[in-house]
């Protein structure tokens, strides 16, 4: 009895990280990467990003090698669709973009870096204009 209590024990630990974890999209569920699978596809990133170390500065590859990413999951079938891995710096966000069947030789990548854009001027807080018009007072 022992003997069969220690072996449902080790199955129940080796398939704990095998269950599947799925996602409700517009209400179908879908079949979501592993975990473990996410931990690779991080790594995948770190070694996709190293392709253009020369374009980064040295600090910023640091940073990318000891810090966490952002991930963001866009499934749109069983584990199936987009994956953006990116970090952000003050100047700047760089990444890997994946898309296809994840965690497949059909799954594409693409490595970025894109400026971030300035901050939106509120046009609603300007002061106004006179009128060019004679006799016309502006508001």
């Amino acid at each position: 009895m022992r003997y069969f209590t220690v072996l449902l024990l080790f199955f129940l630990l080796a398939t704990a990280g095998c269950t599947p974890r799925y996602v409700d999209v517009r209400g179908e569920k879908f079949e979501m990467i592993s975990e473990r699978e996410e931990k690779e596809l991080v790594e995948h990133a770190r070694l996709s990003m190293k392709t253009i170390s020369k374009k980064l500065p040295p600090q910023d590859m640091k940073i990318i090698d000891s810090q966490a990413p952002e991930v963001r999951f866009i499934y749109s079938g069983d584990r199936y669709g987009r994956a953006i891995v990116r970090w952000q710096f003050p100047r700047y966000e760089a990444g890997v973009d994946y898309e296809g069947q994840l965690m497949t030789e059909y799954m594409t990548s693409t490595v970025f870096t894109r400026e971030k854009l300035p901050e939106v001027v509120d046009f609603r807080r300007r002061t106004p204009r006179r009128s060019a018009l004679p006799g016309k007072k502006g508001r």
